[in-house]
């Protein structure tokens, strides 16, 4: 059987600020499979984001892993030094943030910021990456692409802004692309699209991803998988049909009764995936 492409095994994390010493993660573990998508749901402030975070070491300041694994591919990422970081970030690890807005560096285009990236993990001059940025632009659903990239963040539309964080994400082949809440401040259209997108792209590029919500209609119509995550830990995870169907916590029978999955919804979860 093939590895799995991301493990996260007992993570705990605590976070020291002015008010003391304070748990965040406690022993959270999922498994990303190879070509899959994983959803990692639960309420605002469950530990969804800090786990995101904590597997590509960019903890918020005071934030320290105090116990388990991270395993990318079967190497272990808790542990390597700041350069070595950086290194997996973007090359082997793809990640999209909530808010374009703040994704982006709002005083360059956007085709410096993308250059930036591959300067850091390729070796191509600069007719290569030009190529590449162009080519990463269209995949994304973006047709004029000599215009976005010449533009600068407060330039485009929100749509426009996540579809240019996602292809920068993607821009050296990483193994797998991490989701946070992507859909965050766009209209319904604009959310369905961005979801399609990455749908697509998980599908063309045989791609790897975790995508971190709060809504469960996500999870039943784009996720393989799934780990639902209460007060810091993962209390339920498994098939995604299985879980939404039979869940065998109550927190996830709460989130499933406020999202009205169970009755109008239920034969939708259950042909989700079919």
């Amino acid at each position: 059987m093939t590895a799995p492409a991301l493990v996260v095994r007992d993570l705990s994390v605590e976070i020291t600020g002015r008010d003391g010493v304070t748990p965040v993660l406690d022993g959270v573990g999922l498994e990303l499979r190879r070509g899959r998508m994983h959803g990692l749901v639960g309420e605002t402030g469950s530990g969804k984001s800090m786990t995101a975070r904590s597997v590509i070491g960019l903890l918020p300041p005071g934030g320290r892993v105090t116990a388990g694994s991270v395993q990318l591919g079967g190497r272990e990422l808790l542990g390597l030094d700041a350069d070595e970081l950086r290194e997996m970030r973007g090359a082997s690890i793809g990640m999209v943030f909530q808010n374009p807005r703040t994704a982006l560096y709002p005083m360059i285009t956007i085709e410096t910021q993308m250059a930036n990236v591959l300067k850091a993990h390729l070796d191509l001059d600069r007719r290569g990456r030009a190529a590449r940025i162009r080519e990463r632009l269209r995949l994304v659903g973006i047709d004029d692409v000599d215009r976005i990239a010449r533009s600068y963040p407060h330039e485009l539309s929100g749509g426009l802004a996540q579809r240019a964080v996602i292809a920068t994400a993607l821009l050296c082949d990483p193994d797998v692309l991490i989701a946070d809440e992507p859909t965050t401040g766009l209209d319904a259209t604009i959310q369905r699209q961005i979801l399609e997108l990455i749908a697509f792209l998980q599908s063309e590029l045989s791609l790897s991803v975790l995508i971190i919500t709060h809504d469960l209609g996500i999870v039943a119509q784009y996720c393989d998988t799934v780990s639902v995550m209460h007060d810091g830990r993962v209390v339920e995870d498994g098939d995604m049909r299985q879980v939404l169907l039979s869940p065998q916590h109550d927190y996830t029978g709460r989130l499933i009764a406020a999202s009205d999955l169970r009755g109008l919804h239920a034969q939708r979860v259950q042909d989700a995936r079919r």
